[in-house]
């Protein structure tokens, strides 16, 4: 039985036995209880959001722990294919450089062109 539920039972007995002031602390006390109740949800709320954010920004450094430059290139461990240094220093995300046809590599999101974009030096393209 929940401090609620504990509440309603004493405001149940106290109309019982007739006793007004034992109904008016019953009564103060489920008002209480609710009150508490709804405190906690937000609370529960608001940690779920900071886990949330904590776990954001986790995700954050471990990715900076795993892009590099090359050739003036920004590079993730184990992929091959350049990303756009303008992007990852802006925005800090990571946007794979694309090589249209008839036109220089550029990046899809900020559009800035990479004349020298390549794979990794020592890989096969």
């Amino acid at each position: 039985m929940g401090l609620l539920d504990t509440t309603k039972e004493v405001a149940k007995i106290a109309a019982m036995l007739a006793n007004p002031d034992l109904v008016q602390m019953a009564m103060k006390a489920n008002i209480e209880a609710l009150e508490l109740s709804q405190t906690n949800l937000e609370l529960q709320k608001k940690v779920a959001e900071l886990e949330g954010q904590l776990k954001d920004v986790q995700a954050k450094q471990d990715l900076e722990k795993d892009v590099f430059r090359e050739n003036g290139l920004v590079f993730r461990k184990g992929d091959e294919e350049p990303c756009c240094s303008h992007c990852w220093d802006v925005k800090r995300v990571l946007v794979h450089i694309v090589k249209p046809a008839m036109k220089s590599p550029e990046c899809p999101a900020c559009k800035t062109s990479y004349p020298r974009a390549r794979p990794r030096s020592g890989t096969t393209a």
